[in-house]
């Protein structure tokens, strides 16, 4: 009996390394929005919809 991959497996290097990286695209994004609501008035009325 030999071990093989299982056939469900459909993964590869290259598409773990894209679904990663947009993955840390999207957090750094959501970092930068958060910290943009947090200090820049107009940004935060622009999300929210009131003054800070």
């Amino acid at each position: 009996m030999t071990e093989s991959e299982p056939k469900w497996d459909y993964t590869t290097r290259e598409g773990n390394l894209f679904i990663g990286g947009v993955v840390v695209g999207l957090n750094l994004i959501l970092i930068l929005a958060v910290v943009l609501d947090r200090t820049v008035p107009a940004v935060h009325a622009f999300i929210t919809g009131k003054p800070i």
